[in-house]
């Protein structure tokens, strides 16, 4: 083999380990890098938009809440007619302009009384309620007048699911048309906002309670007590069965039992009499503002 042919051989060969090298380098630096963004925390998804939940404070034990987003305003009951002028001020105070949804749990005064009022002042897209065959003079008068004004009201005779972007509802009526009570004719209500789940249960009396007892309702992060926070033995399973991290009692304070059930699992308890209780969501969390 002559000089010349050496040379290209030798040449060759320290090409190629250089090359090798290269790649070797190459393959520590990636690797080193890929490591790294592997062991980083991943960020917990956080939602574009946050929720308000407004729980009105009312003169006496009646039941007002205003869930708002970016995009909707739903309101679940509206107090009594002395608390209508708060409400409207708290709607205005919020920038409130118009109601996308508002959900009447059940007919009885301290959970229509302020309705009458909110349809006169602002617009309203739709009325939830149960089927009520009742004769109930304030309640037929609040429906001549949704008539009156060209809003929609509709008796849910099944379940029903609304969605406004991030903010889902599902919504259970009651099971039977006709009840002794009319608390027992309660809507239940499911608000959910991402990962953070509030649930609303009007009134439910025991009968009302056993069938929300059958529903498949997760652990939830808000829950407005049933029945102005008083004691029911199927209440309590409930709060057993959904584990609240924040509680809300539409009255001065939890009857005994209410409160024994809700401090065992470890319930904070906010009460509405003459005071306002607010909560924010980010859709991961929920918080007292």
């Amino acid at each position: 083999m002559n000089r010349n042919r050496k040379g290209v051989i030798f040449g060759s060969r320290i090409i190629a380990v250089g090359i090798l090298c290269m790649i070797l380098v190459a393959d520590f630096v990636l690797s080193g890098m890929f490591d790294r963004d592997n062991s980083a925390p991943v960020p917990e998804p956080v939602l574009a938009e946050s929720v308000r939940i407004l729980f009105a404070g009312t003169k006496d034990d009646a039941d007002c809440a205003i869930v708002l987003s970016q995009d909707a305003c739903v309101m679940i009951d509206t107090g009594e007619e002395q608390d209508a002028e708060h409400i409207l001020a708290l709607l205005q105070q919020e920038g409130v302009e118009e109601i996308d949804c508002l959900i009447l749990t059940h007919p009885d005064k301290d959970h229509i009384g302020g309705a009458p009022a909110l349809l006169e002042s602002l617009p309203v897209q739709k009325i939830l309620t149960p089927v009520y065959d009742q004769s109930k003079e304030s309640y037929e008068r609040l429906t001549e007048q949704a008539e009156a004004l060209g809003i929609m009201m509709t008796a849910l005779e099944r379940e029903e699911e609304l969605q406004y972007k991030e903010l889902s509802l599902h919504i259970w009526p009651p099971e039977e048309t006709e009840y002794d009570k009319d608390n027992n004719y309660s809507l239940a209500v499911l608000v959910s906002h991402g990962e953070v789940q509030m649930f609303f249960a009007g009134d439910a009396q025991k009968k009302r309670m056993k069938e929300i007892l059958q529903y498949n309702l997760p652990q939830v992060d808000l829950y407005k007590v049933s029945y102005h926070g008083r004691s029911l033995a199927s209440g309590v399973r409930l709060i057993d069965l959904i584990r609240p991290q924040y509680a809300v009692v539409t009255a001065a304070e939890p009857e005994k039992e209410t409160e024994q059930a809700l401090r065992s699992v470890g319930a904070q308890i906010f009460c509405t009499r003459e005071h306002d209780v607010v909560f924010v969501s980010d859709g991961i969390k929920i918080r007292p503002e």
